[in-house]
């Protein structure tokens, strides 16, 4: 419009000068007449006149032509400002799209995004499953379902799904094959452009726009934007599907590693799948076959000794003796001779020789179980015969080499004891060349379910018993101070007292849901914890329902960026 008003002006201001020039003209012309030699100047003046004339018609055409090359200039910096800006959109697009973990988000997203930059009235994105079938819609401003739309837009979208091609409809009232159906006359549909989503020999399915009541259709330069801008959508579902593949194997990953371990290294008796449980069994392989001497801390019922036996299995001595030593279930007076064995005589009631344990372990393994509970004076006999390999029966004046290996075992804080003088610090440190520490049930209540499972399978006789959910639920917040074992006797207590088949919460003994309730409802926590609590519970029990981490998420409302997040924080195994 300013162009124009120029043009008029500039136009105006030159014929106003040759309309005066003229004027100017035929007046000398009309005054040159009544002189001498008229005629001569006459012809200089009309000569003259007639190189203005055409200097104006040069200059005009100049002018004009000059105007229309400008206007054109102008229109191409439009063009291309509004390409410079699509192109924005497509880079900030699809460094958004790559970075989005969820379809349906990115979905959202795109048609956000080209109904916006195409200044379109309606606009959608459908995905097809391998069939090229529509399998989901996600729509901008509309209800593709109603108003006949989705008849319209899927015929259109199966036109370039099929011809694989993008499909321009400039005026859809002119298509003979859209402009009868209901949707054009209800909705004023005028113009559309459909592009199919395809990758390679994939297609994923199409994006669509649609124009209304409108009279300006869609230009080509909106449908190569639209073919850019699918390009973007297909990366960006790849990369979301990627990320899908890349989650189940890193879901799968433990699980195969820990199925490799169980191969390397036997210990069916040792159940669960946690990653504390694996990182106990991969140290436990790695020095069964050595004779270092093995000591394993951790609190009663965590498994301890079902944890040597398994070194012991996975030993080059699997085919010599196991011999395990309570040392807290037998007196201290009659300790010295269960270990070391005596000779008829030895003692009042000694009416025959007997081998001791550790004689009895000759070439195989000797577990110590609880040797926090053995007196400091056996403890200094004990440390001669690891030091000097050769063992002594009570009564005896001979010596007997042995080859024992020393797997050793307690509940108690064996620091403190050293400190106080109630267990030789020289002992220790023969005994514990490797040390291996059993977390508590409650430091691994990713593995409460397998083990309630592996339960009730060992306790189900002629019925097969399962757990309702929030039964479980109330099992992996009870805090088990009686940990893998108190767990079991629980399991078998309910077998034995549901009415059903499935043990229910009213199954369980009272003081686990009491304390489960207390737990829940305590008022000696902060509201950060409570909350961390309620959360922790709550995700456990969807993830326990989703057959996929994607699935929980999308159940919880998030995305599985944010459901890793809240994994980590709240200790929940991956």
């Amino acid at each position: 419009m300013e162009e124009l008003e120029k043009r008029q002006a500039i136009n105006k201001q030159l014929g106003d000068f040759v309309s005066k020039v003229s004027a100017d003209f035929m007046q000398i012309s009309q005054a040159v007449k009544s002189e001498s030699d008229k005629n001569k100047t006459l012809k200089e003046i009309d000569l003259l006149f007639r190189k203005i004339m055409e200097f104006n018609r040069k200059f005009s055409n100049e002018l004009n032509s000059f105007f229309d090359e400008n206007e054109k200039v102008q229109n191409k910096i439009l063009k291309l400002e509004r390409e410079k800006n699509q192109y924005e959109t497509l880079y900030t697009s699809g460094v958004l799209f790559q970075s989005e973990t969820e379809m349906i988000k990115l979905m959202e997203h795109a048609v956000n995004t080209v109904v916006k930059e195409l200044g379109a009235d309606e606009g959608f994105i459908v995905l097809a499953n391998k069939s090229a079938e529509i399998e989901s819609i996600v729509a901008k401003n509309m209800n593709p379902e109603e108003g006949g739309a989705k008849e319209l837009s899927t015929t259109i979208i199966k036109n370039a799904i099929q011809s694989l091609k993008p499909l321009q409809l400039n005026d859809i009232s002119q298509e003979t094959e859209f402009a009868s159906k209901y949707s054009v006359v209800k909705l004023g549909l005028t113009s559309a452009i459909c592009v199919p989503l395809i990758s390679n020999n994939t297609v994923y399915g199409a994006v669509y726009v649609d124009r209304r009541n409108k009279e300006n259709s869609f230009e080509d330069a909106d449908l190569m934007f639209l073919i850019a801008f699918a390009k973007q959508i297909v990366r960006g579902i790849e990369v979301s599907k990627e990320i899908n593949i890349l989650e189940e194997k890193l879901s799968e990953k433990p699980q195969l590693e820990f199925k490799r371990l169980r191969k390397q290294f036997i210990s069916d008796d040792m159940v669960g799948t946690g990653k504390k449980l694996f990182n106990i069994l991969n140290l436990a392989s790695k020095v069964s076959k050595t004779d270092a001497a093995i000591f394993i801390l951790g609190e009663n019922g965590t498994g301890k000794e079902l944890l040597a036996r398994a070194i012991h299995a996975n030993s080059n001595r699997v085919n010599k003796p196991f011999v395990a030593v309570n040392c807290g279930a037998i007196p201290n007076d009659l300790l010295e001779s269960e270990l070391f064995g005596y000779e008829s005589g030895a003692f009042t009631g000694a009416t025959k020789s007997k081998p001791g344990r550790l004689e009895m372990a000759d070439g195989g393994t000797i577990f110590l179980d609880e040797i926090g509970e053995m007196n400091i004076n056996l403890q200094a006999k004990l440390l001669r015969i690891i030091q000097a390999k050769e063992i002594e029966r009570l009564g005896s004046v001979t010596t007997k080499k042995i080859d024992v290996r020393f797997v050793s075992a307690t509940n108690k804080n064996i620091t403190q004891m050293i400190e106080e003088k109630l267990f030789r610090e020289d002992l220790y440190y023969r005994l514990k060349v490797i040390e291996i520490v059993v977390p508590p049930l409650r430091e691994r209540v990713d593995d409460i379910e397998v083990l309630v499972n592996h339960f009730l399978k060992k306790y189900s006789d002629k019925e097969e018993y399962i757990i309702s959910d929030e039964a479980l639920n109330v099992l992996e917040n009870y805090n088990w101070p009686g940990n893998v074992r108190e767990l079991e006797n629980v399991i078998q207590r309910g077998v034995i007292l549901s009415k059903s088949n499935i043990i229910a919460v009213e199954d369980l003994p009272a003081e686990i849901i009491d304390e489960e309730k207390n737990n829940l409802y305590s008022d000696q926590k902060s509201l950060n914890d409570a909350e961390a609590d309620f959360r922790k519970m709550y995700i456990m029990k969807i993830l326990r329902k989703a057959k996929s981490k994607s699935e929980a998420a999308q159940i919880l409302g998030i995305n599985r960026s944010h459901l890793h997040k809240l994994l980590s924080q709240l200790n929940i195994p991956l």
